[in-house]
């Protein structure tokens, strides 16, 4: 256990098994939008480009960047980058902790005396919880996982810089936590959070000057602004609503938000002891808390209290136990307090948290306390630890494997939510659009899947009309159904709600199967002015002009699809051909 490549090793396998069935997940839900058809990702020099599409997550858009030169849309390059990350995040859990256990603090006490063996388990228990599945399979929720790699660094460089004294290390811990704070906002409490380490472990060390720790803190606190100031001074985009500071865009004011945040604090408890029906997106069917009354969101409240007063009360008796509970509470403080998000829920919110929810279970059962004589809960604590830990990480690594096997094909991870959150018409749309793309025009065996479809997009449009992404889908189940009239009425809704490419595509598709091509034009046109690197427009608006024997426009626009696809089209090598013979025969005849 001395051999940190040994430890290293253990942790690399623990998390290749519990994660082996997750390498060939598809992407899902934002997992499009952010990677698949982000062309500001496309090129990780363009720093400019990553920068406008999202500054305040520009580290985490920069590693999609160089994911996407190299692995294009090949899922499993970026599921083999996110589970790397999720091991090494794991090692550096146990060398946060393992440093922890090794401080003057714990001298003489049984925690310290099996430090590596817990330090260990606690990064394994880390590695195999399933409500991990959400920051590492999810494919861009390496927000959430990348952020807790720097985050972490960021503790185990001011422990070893308060530890050692040597300036390098506190220069570490700055550039760690700067780098944290453009990959994703819940990075804002790093400061606070070094500040509590600083208090529990290093207060009363008798070699640290007031004025070198106010010093040394004063610095760390100057990187508050940062994510703020992003937006403010250097004009770059946050999603956060530009009217009001710390607000994304939603209708539920702050305190409707805490009152819901309450009830799903509960529910994030429940689920670390007993990972049980876990969703990955409930979105507006979780129960919202008008009142602090509604919901029973006064008992949460009542329940949290008592959880962080425990947590300060053990402040000095049980140092683990206060760090573990603050710890916890202090990583869902952004996302699950008074900053309204548009979701109240998602599970990869947990993932720098359960590293403290690790911790807490550790200070309790190797904790001193004097009940019956003993120092201890438990007469054998690393017994009880051991026995406990193997239980549950078997337990969690089976419901892992579970959870990635939902995750691993979109018709059944969007069933599934469906079953858990009936309501929710973003569920429905996706489930829907996910029929969709297994349907094939060469294979009768897929034909169910239009019917299906169909059903699902017209639930999540019953539950929700401005739901735009279901009536452009509808549109295209109506155009692959032949219902042109039908397809061109669902993309004019869906682009009097936010106008689509994709809406202003199938429109087109419908005029051009219609035989109007001037209208099916327009569309595409619109579809062009919106975006025009798309490459469907781009072959549609080709494939239209040819049709119409416009060839210089026809080649003009085949042209430019060559030059934005990585992929060969049989269609547009064979229409460029004939205009390459047109334009040779028109050459010669005018000869």
């Amino acid at each position: 256990m001395e051999k940190k490549y040994i430890i290293l090793a253990v942790l690399a396998a623990a998390g290749l098994i519990v994660y082996a069935n997750s390498f060939f997940a598809s992407f899902h839900l934002d997992d499009n939008g952010s990677i698949v058809s982000n062309y500001a990702i496309r090129n990780p020099l363009d720093l400019a480009a990553i920068w406008k599409f999202y500054s305040n997550r520009f580290i985490i858009y920069l590693s999609f960047s160089i994911n996407y030169v190299i692995h294009r849309d090949w899922e499993t390059g970026y599921h083999i980058v996110n589970v790397a990350i999720h091991i090494f995040n794991g090692f550096i859990f146990y060398l946060i902790l393992n440093s922890l256990l090794s401080l003057k603090y714990f001298t003489g006490k049984k925690v310290a005396t099996y430090k590596r063996i817990i330090s260990a388990i606690a990064a394994i228990i880390f590695i195999t919880h399933p409500l991990q599945v959400n920051a590492v399979t999810y494919i861009v929720q390496r927000t959430a996982s990348l952020a807790a790699t720097f985050y972490m660094l960021a503790i185990y460089y001011f422990i070893k810089f308060r530890v050692y004294d040597k300036i390098r290390h506190f220069i570490f811990v700055l550039i760690f936590t700067v780098i944290a704070m453009f990959t994703k906002e819940n990075t804002i409490t790093i400061p606070f959070m070094l500040l509590l380490i600083e208090l529990l472990f290093f207060l009363n060390d008798g070699k640290t000057t007031w004025k070198k720790r106010l010093l040394f803190l004063f610095v760390l606190f100057l990187t508050v602004p940062i994510i703020p100031g992003t937006d403010l001074l250097l004009h770059g985009y946050s999603q956060s609503d530009p009217s009001v500071s710390f607000k994304a865009s939603t209708s539920m004011n702050r305190m409707q938000y805490f009152y819901t945040e309450l009830n799903v604090i509960i529910l994030y408890i429940k689920l670390l002891f007993i990972p049980d029906k876990q969703n990955f997106d409930y979105s507006n069917d979780f129960p919202f808390s008008h009142t602090i009354w509604e919901n029973y969101s006064y008992i949460s409240f009542i329940i949290i209290a008592i959880i962080i007063i425990f947590g300060m009360l053990n402040f000095k008796k049980n140092k683990l136990v206060a760090l573990g509970i603050l710890w916890f509470f202090m990583g869902l403080a952004v996302e699950s307090s008074f900053i309204s998000i548009k979701d109240v829920y998602f599970e990869h919110r947990l993932y720098y948290p359960i590293a403290g929810f690790v911790i807490a279970i550790i200070g309790i059962i190797f904790g001193e306390y004097k009940l019956g004589g003993r120092k201890t809960l438990f007469e054998k604590p690393l017994l009880f630890f051991l026995v406990f830990s193997v239980a549950f990480v078997v337990f969690n690594s089976a419901l892992t494997l579970r959870r990635n096997y939902i995750y691993s094909d979109e018709v059944r991870l969007w069933a599934d939510v469906v079953e858990k959150a009936p309501r929710n018409d973003r569920a429905h749309s996706c489930l829907g659009g996910s029929y969709l793309d297994k349907y094939n025009t060469n294979d009768k065996s897929t034909f169910k899947y239009l019917a299906l479809s169909e059903k699902e997009l017209k639930k999540a449009i019953e539950l929700n009309d401005y739901n735009d992404t279901a009536h452009c889908n509808l549109g295209k189940v109506y155009l692959l159904e032949g219902k042109y009239d039908d397809c061109i009425k669902e993309s004019i809704k869906t682009n009097n709600q936010s106008p689509s490419v994709y809406a202003y595509n199938n429109m087109g598709q419908a005029y051009e199967k219609k035989g109007d091509f001037s209208n099916a034009l327009s569309a595409f046109l619109s579809g062009y002015r919106k975006d025009n690197k798309f490459t469907f427009i781009l072959e549609d608006l080709g494939n239209v002009y040819f049709e119409m024997k416009d060839y210089t426009n026809s080649k003009k626009y085949f042209d430019e699809y060559k030059q934005v696809s990585y992929y060969r089209n049989k269609n547009a090598e064979d229409k460029l051909e004939q205009i390459k013979k047109l334009e040779s025969v028109t050459t010669v005849s005018t000869k």
